[in-house]
């Protein structure tokens, strides 16, 4: 009975680590699984794909288009740079010494707002040695031009009447001088092919082609060794005339035009693709409609003189100018845009200046003392045509005892603060005239000094096919 019991207790003992060794090999199956890569594979196909936990791609962010880049400029117009003998009187600090920066003491801030100036320097500078004088044969010294270039004008034009007023040294000393100075210039050449260069300048990013032409040089012609020939029948005709380029050759009528000259020289600036093409012109009638002249009637049918310079003027237009400041009348005359329409059919808006009068000159009969500094405002969007965004003047008066430049608003605004500006009561009563006076030429109508400001936008407008003139320009104050 004994064995027996020995035999179960042993059979049980083995039923039971059987039992959990079968237990124990069960549990290890999963665990053996998680370890493989076969089962990972079992349980993606096993599971439906929806409920597979994959970290998405991330969606690309789409680059914004770069703006069109803007480019702005500011350009100054000043007139007549004059060098009469009692602007140097005035100017001498000591036998053979000059200095001219007083006379340019309180207009500088203007051209400080502008990002380039131009004037039109009407006079030679040259070396002492050939003597400094003043009408009608202009020498003045390098002063000048030095203190013309503090005030911040930055470019010149040499092209004029009075080029050749020291033959072709005068013309020659005068390039070299604003060489010295590091002032640009044109109108004036050295060499027959640099005649036919094209004067760029870029200006932020907007770029324009500046041509400077003259009606005449006062009847004096240059022989082949420079000298000045005065006998009025070779007049245009001399063997050094292309120091300066004509657009006129006939001195006293003013009727034939050199189209040729003008066509080609637009049209080689235009090969360029500049921006804008400026035409600085010395051209017109000295005085006109200020001085009782019964001539000037502003009429193309009985006003021949006025009609072919406003001919002049269109041609220009016509060719492919984009802006047209004068100079040499001395007087001021009205500013306009002008808008030309294209051989494709679109408009082009110009702008023309007609005259920007004298800036600094010893002339003082009314209104020659009176003038403006003009602003034109250009944009240029990357991809489209560069524009004019608008224009704007501000008055200007040049006292005659020391021939200060005294901006209207600005002195105005300082008397009425209590600043005496070295200026006697008859001065102080002319430049409130002059506020009227040249407000009325360039707004259309006077602005009273309690409306002043210090810049005043130009809106005249026509079309080419109209001519400017009374019609247009409206009753001017021709005094």
């Amino acid at each position: 009975m004994k064995i027996k019991a020995i035999h179960v207790f042993f059979i049980v003992t083995i039923i039971i680590f059987a039992a959990i060794a079968v237990f124990l090999a069960i549990r290890a199956i999963p665990t053996i699984a998680i370890d493989g890569d076969d089962i990972m594979q079992d349980l993606a196909m096993a599971q439906p794909v929806d409920d597979i936990l994959i970290s998405p791609e991330p969606t690309p962010i789409p680059t914004p288009p770069r703006p069109p880049q803007v480019h702005n400029a500011t350009m100054a117009f000043v007139g007549d740079i004059m060098g009469h003998i009692e602007q140097l009187n005035a100017a001498r600090v000591s036998p053979g010494v000059y200095d001219f920066n007083h006379a340019f003491r309180y207009v500088s801030r203007h051209f400080a707002t502008a990002d380039f100036s131009i004037g039109n320097l009407e006079t030679t500078i040259v070396r002492p040695e050939m003597g400094f004088a003043g009408w009608p044969l202009f020498r003045s010294p390098i002063a000048l031009a030095e203190a013309v270039q503090n005030a911040g004008i930055s470019f010149l034009t040499t092209g004029n009447n009075h080029s050749f007023d020291a033959g072709a040294a005068g013309v020659i000393q005068t390039i070299e001088a604003l060489n010295y100075l590091g002032i640009p210039y044109t109108g004036t050449f050295l060499s027959y092919d640099e005649r036919y260069d094209i004067t760029m300048v870029d200006v932020n990013g907007i770029t324009f082609a500046l041509i400077a032409f003259t009606y005449s040089t006062n009847a004096i012609s240059l022989d082949a060794d420079g000298r000045m020939m005065l006998d009025q029948t070779w007049w245009c005709r001399g063997e050094m005339n292309w120091m300066v380029k004509y657009i006129y050759h006939d001195r006293v009528g003013q009727s034939v035009i050199d189209y040729e000259l003008i066509a080609e020289t637009i049209a080689r600036a235009r090969a360029l693709n500049p921006d804008f093409v400026v035409i600085l012109p010395h051209i017109g009638l000295e005085y006109y409609g200020t001085m009782g002249d019964h001539r000037d009637t502003f009429d193309v049918n009985t006003d021949p003189r006025w009609y072919h310079w406003m001919r002049t003027i269109n041609f220009m237009l016509e060719s492919g100018a984009d802006i047209i400041m004068s100079s040499h009348p001395h007087t001021l005359l009205p500013a306009e845009f002008v808008y030309v329409t294209e051989l494709d059919g679109s408009v082009r808006r110009a702008f023309v200046a007609y005259s920007m009068a004298n800036f600094i000159s010893a002339q003082r009969t009314r209104p020659r003392e009176a003038s403006a500094i003009f602003y034109l405002d250009f944009e240029k969007v990357e991809g489209e045509r560069a524009i004019i965004t608008g224009a704007r003047y501000t008055p200007i008066w040049v006292q005659g005892r020391d021939f200060t430049i005294f901006p209207v608003t600005y002195t105005l605004e300082q008397l009425a603060q209590g600043a005496q500006m070295d200026l006697n009561s008859n001065e102080i009563a002319r430049i409130r005239q002059v506020q009227l006076d040249v407000t009325h030429m360039l707004s259309g109508a006077p602005i009273p000094e309690e409306y002043m400001q210090e810049y005043y936008e130009i809106t005249r407008s026509r079309m080419l096919e109209e001519w400017p003139g009374r019609d247009i320009w409206g009753e001017l104050p021709w005094r």
